[in-house]
């Protein structure tokens, strides 16, 4: 016969809200239905998604579970000390537990109260189980159990913490025993819900799991759900209501978060549009050029292979797009914001802040490259895509980055700001990868950014060649000078001709041969407003603008009857034709 024991009850006190209000279950099933990425599918693969995803959550709170108690010294006395993990799984277990509910039922059910329910039956009978639990019950909690269940709210009215604290006046333990009672039977609860999945020839031949209604089996889940908070002492109401802020961050966005440099002097502020160019200057050697000059030092890998991670400054412009902040750039821009005597300068434009800002990088780029080694993602020789998915972007990750920046003022954006700089910075890191050079365009206004793989750093240095060349206007969208993207670009600006005129005056501006069919598959040329020319160049084209260290081109058009011509000047900036 079991008997009651009592180590230690869960304090009242963290069942209470602040001001006294609560999470409704009626209104978390609505939001939880609202927020199902998955509800357009059809119904049985919604039901996999959610039995399978609630099975997936239920291991992973048994995993953070055994990680404090066993990684964290959680084996002593203060074993029962809440922390962030698995405050975090239990609120994504009950989300997919709503979410099944309603999948398999074809609509909203109330499983809290049906629980409650089952439990005031299975208490009040005359049976031998009956007799088991009552005998295994404090019988001043069994009592105040079944007068609090006669009344229990059925309606709309009840919050999840009034379910917590009368379900768990029927727990038959305590302590650590019960939080293993719950975590073994939730595994079997699990395992009653996958069997709804199985064709009758294996249900039928395997009956060693019970076959019960899934409304039952999901009350069964929810109570040991809630029994396990009340064990750490966390509040229900509270649970849920972190589990929506977590799950609103993808699914709700609000107005972008004010520009932190919004008041300042123009001088002081991030420009509201504006360029940066990743221009190769050698073999694993980029420079970034902002304003016709070069920002910052020229770039490095730092490491013995070929990785890429020169161009993760790509993510720092992500987050000036995004969040309105970065440190680093602000710096190298030369934009400190130093007018005033706020400490500004200081605290948010300064060294430490810096470093958190490589900091917050340099976990973004280690989570991301984690994920893709884990998923197979990563092929030898070629860049790797990090978070191709939204999705990947977990909370867990956003939340870490937040306790970095925590006292900063970055600290006010919101979670779908964070994920849309590190979506939109891993792009812009992977397309410059790819491509080894490239515009990243920045518009603070509509909080976006794009990349363009030709760049055009706008640099006042020095001539190092002069180039002619010219098209037919009459045969211009035929010209086999221009590859297929320069073709679909410039006909789509039907500036065929004189793209096709640039790209012969650039070649013979570096001194080789403008009619070569095999050299105008080393460059591409894209023409800006007015003479402006965005280039890029790859193979013995890069290798001989690399040896007259030519970073721009300067061009200028002509028109006659039928041709038009074109003259390109490739620039070197002043600084490498003084080394």
């Amino acid at each position: 016969m079991a008997v009651y024991r009592r180590e230690k009850a869960p304090r009242e006190e963290s069942h209470q809200r602040e001001g006294g209000k609560g999470m409704r279950p009626v209104d978390y099933a609505a939001f939880v239905d609202r927020t199902k990425q998955f509800a357009g599918k059809p119904t049985d693969e919604q039901r996999s998604i959610t039995l399978y995803g609630l099975v997936s959550e239920i291991g992973s709170l048994v995993a953070a579970v055994k990680k404090r108690i066993l990684s964290e010294g959680g084996e002593g006395p203060h074993w029962d000390q809440p922390n962030d993990e698995i405050k975090e799984e239990l609120g994504d277990s009950f989300w997919y537990c709503y979410s099944a509910a309603h999948v398999m039922n074809g609509g909203y059910v109330d499983i809290l109260a049906d629980n409650i329910g089952a439990l005031r039956t299975e208490m009040s009978g005359s049976d031998d189980r009956a007799h088991m639990i009552e005998q295994s019950l404090d019988p001043a909690n069994r009592k105040g159990f079944l007068e609090g269940a006669a009344t229990f709210q059925h309606a709309n009215g009840y919050t999840f913490d009034d379910y917590q604290r009368l379900a768990y006046k029927t727990a038959r333990t305590d302590g650590r025993v019960l939080l293993e009672v719950c975590l073994a039977l939730l595994w079997q609860h699990g395992a009653e819900l996958l069997r709804t999945m199985l064709p009758a020839t294996e249900v039928a031949l395997h009956t060693n799991v019970a076959n019960r209604r899934a409304t039952v089996i999901l009350g069964g889940i929810a109570w040991h759900l809630s029994a396990i908070a009340s064990l750490y002492h966390l509040s229900l109401d509270d649970v849920v209501a972190s589990n929506c802020e977590k799950v609103q961050f993808r699914s709700v966005r609000g107005t972008p978060t004010t520009l932190h440099d919004a008041g300042r002097d123009a001088k002081e502020q991030f420009p509201r549009q504006f360029d940066v160019a990743f221009v190769r200057i050698g073999p694993q050697k980029s420079r970034m050029y902002f304003d016709g000059k070069p920002l910052g030092d020229d770039l490095t890998d730092n490491y013995y292979e070929d990785d890429g991670y020169r161009f993760h400054d790509a993510i720092h412009l992500a987050f000036i797009g995004h969040l309105g902040w970065s440190p680093v750039v602000r710096g190298l821009m030369k934009r400190k914001r130093k007018s005033r005597d706020d400490r500004v300068d200081e605290v948010e434009d300064g060294g430490r802040a810096k470093v958190v800002e490589e900091l917050v990088i340099k976990a973004i780029h280690t989570e991301g490259d984690r994920q893709a080694k884990a998923a197979g993602r990563c092929v030898v020789g070629t860049p790797t895509r990090l978070f191709p998915e939204r999705t990947l972007i977990n909370f867990k990750l956003l939340k870490m980055l937040r306790t970095y920046v925590d006292g900063l003022e970055v600290a006010k954006n919101t979670f779908w700001e964070w994920e849309d700089a590190i979506f939109d910075g891993c792009d812009m890191f992977f397309q410059l990868s790819n491509e080894k050079q490239g515009t990243v365009h920045i518009d603070l206004e509509r909080r976006t950014l794009s990349f363009s793989p030709t760049v055009c750093p706008a640099v006042q240095g020095i001539n190092v060649g002069l180039g002619m060349g010219s098209a037919q206007l009459s045969a211009e969208a035929s010209d086999t000078t221009l590859g297929p993207a320069e073709r679909e670009w410039a006909k789509r600006e039907n500036r065929c001709a004189e793209t096709a005129a640039a790209k012969r005056a650039t070649l013979d501006a570096l001194g080789l041969d403008p009619n070569s069919a095999e050299l105008w598959s080393e460059i591409e040329v894209r023409l800006g407003a007015g003479n402006i020319v965005y280039i890029k160049t790859a193979k013995s084209v890069q290798q001989r603008a690399w040896k007259l260290k030519a970073v721009d081109y300067k061009i200028a058009f002509s028109r006659d009857a039928d041709r038009i011509s074109c003259t390109a000047t490739a620039i070197a900036d002043i600084q490498d034709m003084a080394t």
